[in-house]
């Protein structure tokens, strides 16, 4: 035993000492002096973007400084309604992500060179993001801007020196391991979408010049007000919606459905490929960490524990460390598939917003909207990666269950034990569910009153043979609290499970109902989702689209009563807000002047139903009037041809 122990002991100094010797390899390249130095060309690339931007209009410094309405501010990303681009977007945010995933472990707080105390540590993590912004910042402005061929070339020569700093130093004093073989597969993602935004940038230039020698050839445009599918959508909603197939495939119906009316904004793009690349990372991690946190704990537990009890030991670490690896896979896949399941909820609520059907509450202030709106991307992230966290822990307590309960007593031969044990439990089980269905079979046959009309789906809930009711009632009155121990115990099992299983969904809360505002994660989703239909609304966004189309045609033919034109204009636009109004009174909700305040949120319910009901009045009314005038014409064309005939 004393050999075994000190053998075991040599080996982990082995592995620490050549670890160590390992780690002492100088790399050339230090990554934290070149994020430092990447701000210079980052800032010099934004202020010439600024340059050749144009201002939409003078500002008040204009007359001190001859500026001329350049240095315009250029905007990154439009993450609310852009949906042109959204790909090279995605790939731009994924090239980050491995700088946003060592954002979660404080690694680039560590590269100022000083101690903050403990007061400013949140001071210091918003300087750290702030920098990656920043680093960051010319790959998604080079993409949106609107002088393609400045753009393009920056940003090419931008995110080449990135990916050549980033793969010299991935592959720099690296010994093909196990474990440097994680370290290496954990940055290419970044890697591959940084290379696509290398052919996405000389796509643009070579494109552009040849737009520049072939002149009838037609060049990018400024994105459309209303996007092409949210013209289908208002198709569908003048001609119908087209049937759903019922002869495909039920696994395509359930998995996904394409919809010509409907595309994911940017945002959601963004959110997804950050989210995937985030979670692959910290899979990886996981697989390399995992490892060495056992040996430690083996290590530890070699010299604290008896040594008659170290065989004992080690196979219980062996378990520890099995159980563990085995429920990684499954705590990743089920992460995966909240990712795909994110997007299909955020397809289903926009469209229930649509139609204005959602019950989602809007009695927060607009401001609180917005700023939760902006926290949502990172907020994502974050609750999907402490999700994954939660699951892999809930796969590691089952796998361990199923272990010591089922797997090595069955192999001592204490299956019958087990086997009985199982039954005692289900037996139990079955009595409790068996009671539960009597007391619903005799209320559904001996104390609830008989239907009503025989074509009722159920039975009113009216009480007949009320002595044998409160008997009834009486007697399991008592076995009703054991039961109710038992139910006790299990909603808190259920809670601590569904708690854990769906941390990462905030597209449903986890608090009760009344306490939704208290999840910082649901109210995010929930305020990310008014945003986007408050600017992306098919009908405002049509009405707006009438209201620029009908100014431009306008200006393109000027009469000579400026006056007389001035009214007809207003009144025009006055009668398509009123039958904009009218024809979809949930747009009142959304209006300017009625989003202000929260408390007369049931007031403008009651107005909402009025013009609702006035609405199927006067439609009511047409139609009557409509069939008067039919009968009208019908009588005088009878009366006329009598008198023909006289």
């Amino acid at each position: 035993m004393m050999e075994s122990a000190t053998t075991s002991r040599l080996l982990v100094n082995a592995n620490e000492t050549t670890q160590s010797t390992a780690d002492t390899c100088m790399k050339s390249i230090r990554m934290d002096l070149f994020v430092h130095v990447s701000l210079i060309p980052a800032v010099l690339i934004t202020v010439l973007l600024s340059y050749v931007q144009r201002r939409a209009s003078l500002l008040k410094t204009t007359d001190k400084l001859p500026l001329s309405k350049k240095f315009g501010i250029v905007v990154p990303v439009n993450f609310i309604s852009s949906y042109s681009n959204r790909w090279s977007f995605g790939a731009a945010c994924g090239a980050t992500a491995t700088t946003v995933f060592l954002l979660f472990f404080n690694e680039y707080s560590n590269y100022f060179n000083f101690t903050a105390p403990p007061w400013a540590k949140a001071l210091v993590y918003l300087l750290s993001a702030l920098e990656v912004a920043m680093d960051y910042y010319p790959f998604f402005a080079c993409l949106s801007t609107e002088n393609r061929i400045l753009g393009s070339s920056l940003g090419f020569c931008y995110a080449v020196c990135w990916f050549c700093v980033q793969l010299a130093d991935m592959f720099e004093c690296q010994k093909i391991t196990q474990a440097s073989t994680i370290l290496l597969l954990t940055p290419v993602p970044s890697l591959v979408c940084c290379l696509f935004l290398i052919g996405r940038f000389l796509h643009i230039l070579v494109k552009t010049m040849l737009a520049l020698r072939r002149p009838e050839e037609k060049q990018e445009h400024e994105e459309p007000l209303l996007p092409k599918h949210l013209t289908h959508y208002l198709n569908y909603l003048l001609k119908g919606f087209p049937e759903i197939d019922s002869k495909r495939c039920w696994l395509k119906q359930k998995i996904y459905t394409f919809d010509p009316s409907f595309k994911f904004p940017t945002r959601m793009i963004v959110t997804a490929v950050l989210c995937l690349i985030c979670l692959y990372n910290f899979f990886l991690v996981d697989l390399f960490v995992s490892p060495k946190a056992v040996k430690g704990l083996e290590h530890w537990a070699l010299i604290t524990i008896n040594l008659s009890y170290e065989n004992r030991t080690i196979w219980v670490l062996n378990l520890l460390k099995d159980s563990w690896f085995y429920a990684t896979f499954p705590a990743a896949f089920t992460s995966v598939i909240y990712i795909l399941h994110l997007l299909s909820c955020y397809r289903k609520q926009m469209k229930k917003l649509y139609k204005g059907t959602s019950d989602i509450s809007r009695q927060s202030k607009p401001p609180v909207i917005l700023a939760a709106s902006i926290r949502y991307t990172g907020n994502q992230i974050a609750y999907l990666l402490w999700g994954y966290f939660l699951l892999h822990i809930l796969f590691f307590l089952i796998s361990l269950m199923i272990t010591f309960w089922f797997i090595i007593p069955i192999q001592e031969g204490r299956g019958i034990i087990i086997l009985q044990g199982l039954g005692y439990t289900v037996l139990g089980i079955v009595i409790m569910v068996g009671v539960i269905v009597i007391q619903i079979l005799a209320s559904q046959f001996f104390f609830l009153q008989d239907k009503i009309n025989p074509k009722d789906k159920s039975k009113p809930l009216a009480i007949n043979n009320r002595r044998a009711f409160q008997n009834f009632s009486y007697f399991f009155m008592f076995y009703s609290a054991i039961l109710g121990f038992g139910a006790c115990l299990i909603r808190i099992m259920l809670n601590v499970f569904l708690g854990s299983w769906l941390l990462a969904r905030i597209d449903r809360p986890l608090f009760p109902r009344g306490y939704e505002g208290a999840d910082m994660g649901y109210s995010t989703w929930i305020g990310m989702l008014l945003v986007d239909f408050h600017h992306t609304n098919p009908v405002a966004l049509s009405f707006c689209h009438l209201l620029l189309h009908d100014l431009s045609t306008s200006k393109q033919l000027k009469s000579t009563d400026a006056l007389h034109d001035c009214k007809k204009k207003q009144r025009k636009i006055k009668w398509h807000l009123a039958y904009t109004l009218i024809n979809n009174p949930v747009l009142i909700l959304s209006r300017k002047q009625h989003n202000c305040s929260s408390s007369s949120l049931s007031l403008r319910q009651q107005m909402l139903e009025r013009i609702r009901i006035c609405a199927v009045h006067s439609h009511f009314h047409k139609q009557t009037l409509a069939l008067a005038d039919n009968d009208t014409e019908a009588s005088t064309t009878e009366s006329l041809g009598e008198g023909n005939q006289i």
